[in-house]
């Protein structure tokens, strides 16, 4: 894990002037302690869709400290819904950008970032090493959003968790004690796709993220927070739903993170604009979903595969393989339909 510390504005004798202009109107709010905010420390892993207007709030809110914690670079199809980038920023790591922006709100902050991808060989030793008082998953994936939810409770720390797609999306916060994101999602939904096959309106994204830094703030200053509830957002009626969350007895509380530990060898089942937008894995293996599908869209059973497919499994034959795509779905599709036939050739697949 290489942790890079954004250099803050030179310390001035009248920055807690400044500070306290700035954030004068927080200050105001009856029962908002703007001086625990300050001292606040809050990991945010994820600096896309919802990273961008976390950031954005939690800088401009004068939050103490902040690490970002993302492995992409900034690309053209971005700025549609990540307003801390601009055509400018093209090819440059999202963390770091999103850094120097927040430390233009707050010259007075600490920004520390890490420019990879978490997963569980370090993730743990991402949070001793930022220590923060909150952990905010902005990640697109469920694979990374189980792996995140597990590690905060084993860790012991507040998960503030969101997602969003095409017109709507969903907030929660998560205690150590309370309920889980496996609570609500025992597994990943079947229904979910990627933004970047489904859509996803860019205002949209600023308002989950909104609602995610608002209880990021109200969790650090002390203010009661949604723990216990999930909001769920819906841009089309322009309504905010909350439902209850409660703990379920019969879920395995986890001691480890071995279920997440990420396999050597990697197929990308993506299509190849995607890949060729973000390789995501380098090294990967990679297989289009779309070469297994009928005109209807079903994958092919296992006796119509085509030999290219026969040939990949051939060449990992006794090994491990995690499955990948844009948000699970049809990685767990190509695990499901093709799991028996890889296991003839030794492979265990696993949808990551």
């Amino acid at each position: 894990m290489d942790v890079s510390s954004i250099v803050p504005t030179p310390i001035r004798r009248d920055h807690a002037q400044l500070d306290r202009e700035r954030t004068d109107r927080q200050r105001r709010l009856p029962g908002f302690d703007q001086d625990a905010v300050a001292a606040a420390r809050v990991l945010v892993i994820g600096a896309g869709g919802l990273g961008c207007p976390v950031v954005q709030a939690l800088a401009a809110a004068g939050v103490g400290y902040l690490h970002i914690v993302d492995s992409d670079s900034v690309e053209l199809s971005n700025i549609q819904r990540q307003p801390l980038f601009g055509v400018s920023d093209v090819g440059q790591l999202k963390a770091e950008v999103a850094a120097r922006r927040a430390l233009q709100l707050c010259p007075s902050m600490t920004v520390e970032t890490t420019n990879q991808h978490v997963d569980a060989s370090w993730i743990l030793d991402l949070f001793a090493t930022s220590a923060p008082d909150c952990v905010v998953d902005c990640t697109d994936t469920f694979a990374s959003k189980y792996l995140i939810a597990d590690a905060a409770q084993l860790a012991g720390l507040p998960l503030v968790w969101g997602t969003v797609l095409r017109f709507g999306g969903s907030v929660s916060l998560f205690e150590p004690d309370g309920a889980h994101l496996r609570d609500i999602f025992p597994t990943t939904p079947q229904t979910v796709e990627s933004c970047a096959l489904a859509g996803v309106l860019g205002a949209t994204t600023a308002v989950v993220g909104s609602l995610m830094a608002t209880e990021v703030l109200k969790y650090v200053s002390g203010l009661p927070t949604a723990a216990g509830s999930l909001l769920t957002y819906d841009a089309l009626s322009g309504t905010c739903t909350a439902f209850s969350t409660v703990p379920d007895p019969a879920r395995v509380v986890p001691v480890d993170l071995s279920a997440h530990e990420v396999p050597q060898v990697l197929l990308d089942v993506r299509e190849a604009p995607e890949r060729e937008e973000s390789v995501k894995h380098e090294g990967s293996l990679h297989f289009p979903l779309s070469q297994l599908s009928d005109a209807d869209g079903s994958l092919l059973p296992a006796t119509d595969v085509p030999a290219e497919l026969l040939s990949l499994l051939e060449s990992v034959r006794d090994q491990r393989v995690g499955v990948y795509c844009a948000s699970g779905a049809r990685a767990r599709r190509f695990v499901q339909a093709y799991e028996q036939l890889a296991s003839e050739y030794g492979v265990s697949l696993t949808a990551i």
